[in-house]
C-alpha cells in the first residue's frame, strides 16, 4: 500500500510562489514523511546477535543519516537535533507519518534526538554491509519508481513509442567522482596482466615502495580520467527520470563505479534491477560516450529499450571541440527494390551514427547523398526471450521511394560489437536526439547539487561502501523534497479556492 502523505498546507511567504527552496523545517519534515524512509528501514536487521537492544528505530537512524545531508556534517546535525523546536518539528512529522501509513510499522521515536556516536556505530556495524546496502536500494528503487508514477512518470501505457520515444518515459544517467577527505599518499599504479586490475604500491618520501602509506587515506579512492582531465577520487552513477516542470525529477537508483574504466559497466548493473521494476515505463535510456557498442546492444536485446547516447569519434563531437576531423562511417550495404525496368540498388551507411544513403564523387570518393528518414521501429521478440530491431528508413528513389530495414545489431561475426557502436536508432541532429539527450544535463545538476552537501567539495567519509551511504541518503532527500513540494504544489490552488 503506497499512500500519499496529506500535509497541511504551508503559509505563504513573500516572494515565493509555487515550489521554491524549503526551509530547514520543511525539509526535515519531507524527510520523516516520505514513506521510502520507512520501508528501506524495514530491511534493516532488526536485532544484533550479541549486545543490548538498540536506543533508536531504525528509521531514526537513517533519517539522521539523510538529516547530514542537510546539515551537510553528522555534527552539525546532532547539534541542529539538539534544539527542542527542531526534535518537535521530527516529532511531529514522524507522528504524521504514523496516521498516514497505517500498514508500516513505525515505533515511537523516543524522548531523545539521535546523536553522531550511534550512527556512526550503525553504519560501521550494518549499514554498510553489502547485503544490507542492496537490499537498501532495492527498496529505495521500488519506491522511486512508484513516486514517479504517482508524477505520471515511466507509465507503461503513457505517451511515446520506440520511433520517437516520450521524455517522461526516458530515463538519463551520469556518473560523479567525488573527491576524497584526505589527499591521496604518494604511489606508483600498475597494471595486473592477468586480472586487469590496478595494482598499487605505496612510496615513502624518497620514493622506495613501502607496505602502507604512513598517514590517513581513503583506501578506495582511484584516479578517473574525463574531459577535464584526472581526478582522484571515488565514482557514483544515478539513474533518474524527470518530468517537464521544476523540481520533478525523481533519482531512480544510485550505484558505486568499482575501478577506473569501469563506470558503463556499473551503470548497467544498476539498470538491470531498475528495469525489472520498472519494466515497459522505460522507452529509451540517456547516458553520456562511457557506454559503447556491447552496453548498447545489451540495452535493446534484452531490456527492450532505445539506447540515445553519440557516437565515438564523431566529427560533430570534433567540431565541438574546435577540432576537424572526417565523419565517422560504418558501411550497412546494398539495398536493392524492383522497378519496371529492373532492379535498383541504393549503398547505405551510418555516418555519425545516422543511417544515410552514399554514393561516389566525380573522383570516386564516397559522399552522403541524404540522410533517411526513420518511419518505423519493429522489436519482436524472439524465443530465447531477447528483442531484435529493425528500423524502417525512406530511400528517396528517383525512380519510386521505398523503405529500407535495417537492424542496428551486430551480426554473429561482430564480436566487438562494432555495428551497434557505430549505429544509432535516434542519431545526433535530428529532434528526437536534440529533446531526449538534452535530459543529461540534468544528470549535470544532480551531480552538483549533491557535492553542494559536501564540505568543500570533499567526501564526509572514508571507504567505498560509507559513501555510497552518503549517496543514497542524498538521493533520499531529494526525492522527499521533490515529493513535498508536489504535495503542497497540489494543495496551494484548494487552499486559495476554499479561502476565496
Amino acid at each position: 500500500m503506497n499512500t500519499v502523505v496529506q500535509l497541511a498546507s504551508p503559509t505563504s511567504r513573500r516572494g515565493r510562489s509555487g515550489p521554491a527552496t524549503l526551509t530547514t523545517a520543511e525539509q526535515i519534515t519531507a524527510v520523516f514523511t516520505h514513506r521510502a524512509l520507512y520501508e528501506m528501514a524495514a530491511v534493516v536487521p532488526q536485532q544484533d546477535r550479541v549486545g543490548r537492544p538498540r536506543k533508536f528505530p531504525t528509521y531514526l537512524i537513517l533519517g539522521f543519516a539523510v538529516l547530514q545531508r542537510v546539515f551537510r556534517s553528522g555534527v552539525r546535525a546532532e547539534h541542529e537535533l539538539t534544539d527542542a523546536t527542531t526534535w518537535a518539528t521530527v516529532r511531529d512529522a514522524i507522528s504524521q507519518a504514523q496516521a498516514t501509513f497505517p500498514d508500516l510499522p513505525i515505533p515511537d521515536p523516543g524522548p531523545e534526538p539521535p546523536y553522531w556516536q550511534v550512527f556512526r556505530y550503525a553504519r560501521n556495524r550494518y549499514l554498510t554491509d553489502p547485503q544490507v546496502q542492496a537490499a537498501l536500494i532495492e527498496v529505495f528503487t521500488s519506491q522511486a519508481v512508484t513516486q514517479a508514477r504517482q508524477m505520471g512518470l515511466l507509465d507503461p501505457a503513457g505517451p511515446g513509442s520506440l520511433c520517437h520515444p516520450h521524455p517522461s518515459r526516458t530515463i538519463y544517467g551520469d556518473g560523479t567522482v567525488v573527491r576524497p577527505m584526505y589527499k591521496p599518499p604518494a604511489a606508483r599504479r600498475s597494471t595486473d596482466p592477468h586480472t586487469g586490475k590496478t595494482v598499487i604500491t605505496y612510496l615513502d618520501g624518497a620514493g622506495k615502495p613501502i607496505d602502507a602509506p604512513t598517514r590517513r587515506f581513503d583506501p578506495d579512492g582511484a584516479e578517473y580520467h574525463g574531459h577535464t582531465g584526472p581526478v582522484h577520487g571515488q565514482n557514483f552513477v544515478a539513474w533518474s527520470v524527470r518530468g517537464p516542470g521544476p523540481h520533478e525529477r525523481v533519482v531512480l537508483t544510485v550505484g558505486r563505479v568499482e575501478r577506473p574504466g569501469q563506470e558503463a559497466d556499473d551503470a548497467m548493473a544498476a539498470f538491470w534491477p531498475l528495469h525489472d521494476v520498472a519494466g515497459a515505463g522505460i522507452q529509451a535510456v540517456v547516458y553520456d560516450g562511457a557506454m559503447r557498442g556491447a552496453h548498447i546492444d545489451d540495452l535493446m536485446t534484452r531490456a527492450g529499450v532505445v539506447a540515445i547516447n553519440k557516437v565515438h569519434a564523431s566529427s560533430k563531437t570534433a567540431a565541438r571541440r574546435g577540432r576537424s576531423t572526417t565523419p565517422r562511417w560504418f558501411t550497412l550495404g546494398t539495398w536493392q527494390h524492383d522497378l519496371p525496368g529492373g532492379p535498383c540498388t541504393h549503398q547505405l551507411a551510418a555516418v555519425d551514427g545516422a543511417v544515410s544513403e552514399i554514393g561516389l564523387d566525380d573522383s570516386g570518393r564516397p559522399v552522403v547523398l541524404g540522410r533517411l528518414h526513420r518511419v518505423q521501429v519493429k522489436r519482436p521478440r524472439r524465443g530465447s526471450g531477447r528483442y531484435h530491431f529493425n528500423v524502417g528508413y525512406t530511400v528517396p528513389c528517383a525512380e519510386e521511394p521505398f523503405t529500407a530495414w535495417v537492424t542496428p545489431h551486430a551480426g554473429p561475426d561482430d564480436k566487438d560489437h562494432k555495428r551497434a557502436d557505430a549505429v544509432r536508432v535516434i542519431a545526433e541532429g535530428e529532434p528526437d536526439f536534440e529533446l531526449l539527450y538534452g535530459l543529461r544535463n540534468d544528470a549535470e545538476s544532480f551531480n552538483a547539487q549533491l557535492k553542494r552537501t559536501l564540505l568543500v567539495d570533499r567526501a564526509m567519509s572514508l571507504g567505498g561502501r560509507r559513501q555510497l551511504l552518503d549517496v543514497l541518503c542524498f538521493a533520499t532527500l531529494h526525492n522527499a523534497r521533490n515529493a513535498y513540494r508536489a504535495l503542497h504544489s497540489a494543495a496551494e490552488p484548494r487552499r486559495l479556492r476554499a479561502a476565496a
